[in-house]
């Protein structure tokens, strides 16, 4: 199912799933932090899985992606994309230090900064869930740091799937001292997507 093949009523269904997903990953991160974290959704929208690179700077950015496969009713993938600088910006803020006070991404930080990312996948998930009445759990987490053309190509690899569509919710979190910037991107698999809609009565 092509993004042009769904009605407005449908893309807007669609959209709701990914602005009450996102609210709840920011509600996980503030409890992970013990601290208030706001969440600005500068935009969400469903584009064609190869619209998805153009709209983080191109095929070729670097980027660190936590990604994962959905396992339940619907099937497909979600990922975690971040710019280096953000995931850096994402490991001061869980550790309570300064911003820019890493420097780099050890396996300490790249550890934590995936553990943060599946609690913000699976809080999402699991709003998915609720609000389609469906069974959903996402997989256990990968992390990569490639180009994001070629982070997207092993993804749907993994997942022996078809990818048309990619449901986009770009995010900023904003800490008491620095914010981060995000995409989380929804992968459903071609029949999944109807699934998902006809759980939410619109299809």
């Amino acid at each position: 199912m092509n993004p042009e093949q769904l009605s407005e009523l449908q893309i807007d269904a669609l959209r709701e799933v990914g602005s009450i997903g996102a609210g709840h990953a920011a509600t996980a991160l503030s409890q992970m932090l013990g601290t208030a974290v706001s969440l600005d959704v500068p935009r969400i929208s469903l584009i064609h899985v190869t619209e998805v690179p153009n709209v983080l700077g191109g095929p070729e950015s670097l980027v660190g992606a936590v990604h994962c496969r959905l396992l339940g009713d619907i099937s497909g993938a979600i990922l975690f994309i971040a710019s280096r600088q953000d995931l850096l910006s994402l490991v001061d803020m869980l550790r309570n230090r300064e911003p820019g006070s890493t420097k780099s991404l050890h396996p300490d930080e790249e550890a934590l900064a995936v553990h943060a990312a599946s609690i913000l996948i699976s809080a999402y998930v699991a709003a998915i869930g609720r609000m389609a009445d469906i069974s959903l759990l996402p997989a256990p987490a990968s992390f990569a740091f490639d180009m994001l053309g070629a982070i997207l190509e092993s993804v749907t690899a993994e997942v022996s799937m078809k990818v048309d569509t990619a449901l986009l919710i770009l995010t900023r979190f904003q800490g008491t001292e620095q914010s981060i910037d995000a995409g989380i991107f929804y992968l459903p698999a071609p029949d999944s997507l109807e699934v998902l809609l006809g759980r939410l009565g619109i299809i």
